[in-house]
Order: C-alpha cells, then structure tokens, then sequence
C-alpha cells in the first residue's frame, strides 16, 4: 500500500470532532454521569446527542434552501413576539457574554 493511500485510508477513519464550550458545572455534571455508567466522556456525549438530535429523515426537508410558506408564517410570528427592536448593540450583548463566560473561567 503507498504512503499516499495509507493517509487517505487513515483520513477517512478518522471522526470528525465538534468543539463546544460550556460551563464548569456542566462538564462536572457530564463527566460524574459518564464515571456511573462507567463510559468515556465522549460516548456519553454521544449517546446524549444520538436520542436527542433527529435523525436526518425526521429533519425538515428544507435542503435545497427553498423557503416554505411554513417559515415565512413562523418568522411573521416571531416578528410579532418581539414588540420592539433589541434596545442595546448586539456588539455590546456579544461582548458582554464573552465577558461573563471568561469570568466563569
């Protein structure tokens, strides 16, 4: 086997990772829950995310990135929720939350 087919034979074993940040206390929480079932952190994660997430054929089947009269009712709902535009910058909310997930650091 070449050393160009062993790469792209390793390549496509390997999983893609998702990164996700969350707090202190949460990852305390997952990782005392994966030690009870006696299981890596990273497969409770995933069986989490394995009932929790829909499968593909259970997902809207807005693929093709038509827009349905369903989402134009949905967005005139929300539209309608909101009764006043945000009163701050959202560079100031960004801010103020990148803030706020440092200190909890």
């Amino acid at each position: 086997m070449s050393r160009a087919t062993k790469k792209a034979t390793k390549r496509a074993s390997v999983r893609p990772r998702l990164t996700v940040d969350i707090s202190p206390t949460l990852k305390r929480r997952i990782k005392v829950a994966a030690a009870a079932q006696d299981i890596p952190v990273s497969a409770y994660i995933a069986r989490v995310l394995e009932r929790t997430v829909p499968a593909a054929d259970r997902v809207a089947k807005a693929t093709d990135g038509a827009i349905s009269s369903e989402m134009m009712r949905r967005a005139a709902a929300l539209r309608a929720e909101q009764k006043a535009p945000f009163p701050e910058d959202s560079a100031d909310l960004i801010r103020e939350a990148r803030e706020q997930r440092h200190a909890e650091l």
